[in-house]
């Protein structure tokens, strides 16, 4: 059944009920929720609803995400594939499955330069945080100067890098964000001294390491903010000071606030950058 709903768009959107801005398909689901009997309090709800739209915009099925009913025998899994089950017939014929697309990452216009950043949160309890998340980050001629290259050891600071340091930042819908805009508090400062040195000085393939902690602080309440420790290589051709190609990997840990267990679980938070093009 899951693969049969391939070939059609999925989305999500988060917010509350008295929010201006509710898309009116949600606004459609949530009126069928809360009305009558299940708003009398007898039929326990959760806060995940699963809707499917027609290309129209309007919704031909909706169903409580973790519905409590559910015979103990069913798994959660099941539940879901019974309910889109029910919603197939109105979705229209298509020529079965179309096969694997081919992988497109995002990139730049050509003639550009930048930095591909992939991100990854690895949540056992949210499996596709794990997932990666792909942003592309442009670079003008002045946005390599801090990496131009080392004759001799120097520091250099992580918020000269903030435009694609910035990007590392949890993947998913639950993360911090601000409760009007609904919009992911964003990093305001990424900090930290980072050694940027030499391991081949020859050649016309030059090489320059640059490593350290960077710390990261978002936009929101409480200053709250995450580290982890960041290795890049870099190669420069011989004669030029900017860099030719940079890759590199972050290996840090998020904090996430548990209010059942009332604890901090801290969980990996990884990313790895490219430069385009290579």
């Amino acid at each position: 059944m899951i693969e049969q709903l391939r070939p059609y768009i999925v989305t999500a959107w988060h917010g509350h009920r008295n929010d201006a801005n509710v898309p009116e398909a949600v606004r459609t689901v949530w009126n069928w929720k809360f009305q009558g009997q299940r708003n009398s309090g007898r039929v326990r709800q959760s806060n995940v609803d699963i809707a499917l739209i027609n290309p129209k915009g309007q919704v031909i099925h909706a169903f409580d995400g973790f519905h409590p009913s559910t015979p103990e025998s069913e798994t959660l899994g099941q539940y879901t594939a019974r309910e889109l089950l029910k919603a197939r017939p109105k979705l229209g014929r298509f020529n079965g499955p179309r096969g694997k697309r081919p992988l497109i990452l995002p990139g730049l216009e050509e003639g550009e330069r930048g930095i591909r950043v992939f991100v990854r949160l690895w949540e056992d309890r949210m499996v596709a945080y794990r997932a990666p998340v792909v942003e592309v980050v442009p670079q003008q001629a002045v946005d390599w100067k801090p990496l131009a290259w080392p004759a001799k050891e120097r520091v250099v600071q992580a918020s000269a890098l903030k435009p694609w340091l910035s990007q590392i930042y949890p993947p998913g819908v639950m993360e911090r964000t601000n409760p009007q805009t609904k919009f992911v508090y964003a990093i305001k400062s990424t900090e930290g001294e980072l050694k940027l040195r030499s391991i081949k000085s020859g050649g016309n393939n030059r090489q320059a390491i640059l490593s350290g902690v960077v710390s990261l602080t978002d936009e929101g309440p409480n200053d709250f903010n995450y580290q982890g420790r960041i290795e890049v290589l870099l190669t420069y051709e011989q004669g030029k000071s900017a860099p030719r190609t940079l890759r590199g990997y972050f290996d840090g840990l998020y904090p996430r606030w548990d209010p059942r267990h009332k604890e901090t679980r801290w969980l990996s938070l990884q990313a790895a950058f490219e430069s385009l093009p290579e």
